[in-house]
């Protein structure tokens, strides 16, 4: 359903109860909501402000491109700044507000703490606030049973989309997600808005046609929603187009690649960690329909496996084969093309530790019709194989092209602020473009009915490699 972000109907009482208390007593005291949105000379803003500046490149020109760059900073800045905590206890006394100063220098919050810091920093950032907004609304599961309130911000970007930057992550998304895919039924995390506001008005915003509907206030509002959803028990967004188009809302690629890369072994720079973990996510949108890319074996279009085990092998250790070799001869002539065939190259690596061969039809198999639970991308004991292969991978190329490495390790970024490769310029080093459309997806999904139907003509535990073993293989011809 498509929400206008901007809200229906304004609200002219904007004053809400029980956010704050007196000191030592257990009166509340009344505020304005419009109030948790900083002003733009805040003094602590603008501290933050020049630390974004000094440290993280934050533009202050107005080139295309910049907002949206702003936006990511600082989006980027808040996820890694504030530690989320889910806060019914912490005060006793409910559902208590931190003002955005208040949750800087605290460094921890809930979602409407984390939202009100985020919200304001794109405001002072130059960001107009008329393209921003915090939303007041309610999170639902898959089923479309009510998970709790929740608190988000949304920004609109350069191309006047409204998207949702959730401030309980750790670490941001590589790309914006819209906000409208997001709030689709069957997600396993929905969001619906129902409030939001910035520092100039509140609105009321309505699912249906706003001549008809009924408004009510924002008290009658915090008194209904009851539970705040505990974001530490929820699915949220790895990141990246793909991430709301499969509902597939945890750790993924970008997040084991930046892991990887802080560790104190490798401390990579963070401008060199948003090249390579950017690069993590691209193989599923240039070669979707690469088998080898993902560690997988070849399916026909009805789920049948058209490959030998022995073949599928073949191929996937080709395909390493190829990328360390541009990834070598990349790294000594231009780091930043170096590191973003790095992270090409971990996908795959990263794949093998949780796909182990099958193929797509017996992945969507596995997924649709057994289960989220049973898919082998949101097993932890995969996601912890997949680090330790990562791990080791670096650790070992380190030691055997050891100019390449030092090459990509002394990269510290371009004067630009934005160091991840354009899709521009991974299509051109990569000579092709996106292979991957909501209708690959669709073909995808449509797949595990069709295994279904063949899957004991194809046992999976036939098709599963011996992925350990087929990673020493790769690791000792490095």
């Amino acid at each position: 359903m498509k929400f206008n972000w901007e809200g229906d109907r304004i609200l002219q009482d904007t004053a809400i109860e029980k956010k704050r208390y007196i000191i030592g007593e257990k009166k509340s005291i009344t505020t304005d909501i419009r109030e948790w949105i900083s002003f733009e000379d805040n003094i602590i803003m603008k501290d933050i402000l020049k630390e974004l500046k000094e440290n993280h490149k934050l533009p202050s020109t107005k080139n295309r491109g910049d907002f949206d760059k702003r936006a990511m900073i600082v989006w980027q800045f808040v996820a890694e700044h504030v530690t989320y905590v889910y806060d019914t206890t912490k005060y006793k006394k409910g559902d208590f507000w931190l003002y955005p100063p208040e949750t800087y220098q605290i460094k921890k919050g809930d979602c409407e703490d984390g939202s009100f810091l985020l919200a304001s920093l794109l405001i002072a950032s130059g960001i107009s606030p008329f393209c921003v907004r915090v939303v007041l609304g309610m999170a639902h599961d898959e089923a479309g049973k009510s998970s709790g309130g929740h608190c988000w911000p949304v920004y609109k970007n350069e191309l006047g989309k409204w998207c949702i930057l959730e401030s309980t992550l750790d670490a941001a998304p590589s790309r914006m997600p819209e906000a409208d895919p997001l709030t689709q039924k069957g997600q396993d995390f929905r969001y619906e808005p129902m409030y939001c506001f910035n520092g100039h008005h509140l609105w009321e915003i309505f699912p249906g046609d706003v001549t008809t509907a009924k408004g009510k206030t924002i008290g009658k509002y915090f008194s209904a929603r009851k539970n705040r959803v505990n974001m530490r028990k929820t699915k949220l967004p790895a990141g990246g187009w793909l991430s709301h188009m499969t509902g597939d809302w945890e750790p993924g690629h970008l997040e084991i690649t930046t892991d990887t890369l802080k560790l104190e072994k490798f401390k990579f720079h963070q401008n060199a960690i948003d090249v390579v973990a950017d690069a993590a996510q691209d193989p599923d949108f240039y070669d979707w329909y690469a088998p080898a890319a993902h560690a997988q074996t070849d399916n026909d279009a009805q789920g049948r496996t058209n490959q030998t085990k022995e073949a599928a092998i073949d191929a996937y250790q080709a395909r390493i084969s190829d990328l360390r070799g541009r990834l070598v001869s990349e790294a000594k002539k231009d780091a930043r093309k170096g590191l973003f065939y790095l992270g090409y190259l971990l996908h795959s690596i990263q794949d093998l530790a949780t796909h182990k061969g099958i193929t797509n039809a017996q992945h969507s198999y596995i997924s649709k019709m057994v289960g989220t639970g049973s898919d082998p991308d949101h097993q932890e004991e995969n996601r912890k194989k997949a680090r330790e292969y990562s791990e080791k991978f670096i650790e070992t190329f380190s030691k055997k092209h050891p100019a390449a490495y030092k090459s990509m390790k002394a990269y510290e970024g371009r004067t630009l602020p934005w160091d991840r490769l354009f899709r521009a310029e991974k299509g051109e080093i990569l000579g092709k473009d996106w292979d991957l459309s909501p209708g690959a997806f669709i073909e995808y999904s449509g797949l595990a009915k069709k295994f279904g139907k063949i899957k004991d003509q194809y046992p999976i535990d036939q098709t599963v490699w011996d992925a350990d073993k087929v990673f020493e293989t790769l690791i000792t011809s490095l």
